[in-house]
């Protein structure tokens, strides 16, 4: 089951008087893309983009699908219903400004689109999202909604889910492809997952600039511990090879997320609403 490749773009930095790590790591894994000769989706915040015009425009520039991680890296509920809607016009407006390209996707940071934010899907829909990535089907520690499906399906009030990939059952349900799961479990493990993936799920692999920066010092990061930012911190450097062990392990690199909502959404999905 070939799966698609995504990349959150974001500068996770404390403050702005750092310097800047995520360009390095983005032109990486676009070198590793072209090598493969595929296409992935790169969901970039909006703040980022605005600092960053030139390499936003690297992606387009590759060929790259280009969605929105929203217009600054907070969560959902932070940002609050009042506020929410302007956001996403004003960071979809300057990702478009900045390439030319058009931005159909959404991912929410932190998968925060949960039944604290019931009004999320709607506000999506109005502000010409056609696709989101942002449920995160599984308890978890920060953000997921247990029990939602894990298959394609679209809001009721709103534009077509592509859920995180899970793999377990209950509280043992996990995004086995992303992140730190994708650098610490054993690839025997992630290639047993993919194969017990049910047929209509659309896998995806994601991403983000630190995944790929073994150098970067150490710093706790905002929101997490220290053993949760250490875990954060390490294994970086063999992220690159786990990407190809899992990529052959599915068979290839899926078209970007896009086209595979485009594909989904031409048939009958179920329906789903938070309200």
């Amino acid at each position: 089951m070939p799966i698609t490749f995504t990349f959150d773009l974001e500068d996770h930095r404390a403050g702005t008087t750092a310097p800047l790590r995520c360009r390095e790591p983005t032109e990486r894994i676009l070198a590793w893309l072209g090598a493969h000769g595929a296409r992935g989706t790169f969901f970039v915040v909006g703040d980022l983009a605005e600092r960053e015009p030139a390499l936003v425009r690297q992606v387009t520039d590759a060929g790259h699908e280009l969605a929105l991680h929203g217009l600054h890296h907070v969560p959902i509920e932070e940002t609050g219903e009042a506020r929410f809607l302007d956001e996403l016009r004003r960071g979809r407006a300057i990702l478009e400004d900045a390439t030319g390209t058009a931005v159909a996707g959404y991912r929410a940071p932190i998968f925060s689109l949960t039944r604290r934010t019931p009004w999320a899907p709607g506000a999506l829909a109005e502000a010409g999202f056609r696709y989101t990535s942002s449920v995160l089907p599984a308890d978890s520690p920060l953000h997921g909604i247990a029990g939602m499906p894990r298959q394609p399906f679209r809001w009721r009030e709103g534009p077509v889910e592509l859920p995180c990939p899970v793999t377990g059952r209950g509280r043992l349900s996990i995004p086995f492809l992303g992140g730190v799961y994708l650098r610490y479990l054993p690839v025997p493990a992630i290639r047993a997952a993919l194969h017990r993936l049910a047929a209509d799920v659309r896998p995806w692999i994601y991403l983000h600039p630190y995944d790929l920066d073994p150098d970067e010092p150490f710093a706790v990061l905002p929101h997490a511990g220290y053993v949760t930012s250490r875990i954060v911190h390490h294994r970086r450097a063999g992220t690159v090879g786990r990407l190809d062990a899992v990529v052959r392990a599915a068979g290839g690199l899926a078209p970007p997320l896009g086209e595979i909502a485009e594909t989904a959404g031409a048939g009958a999905l179920p329906e789903v609403t938070l309200a």
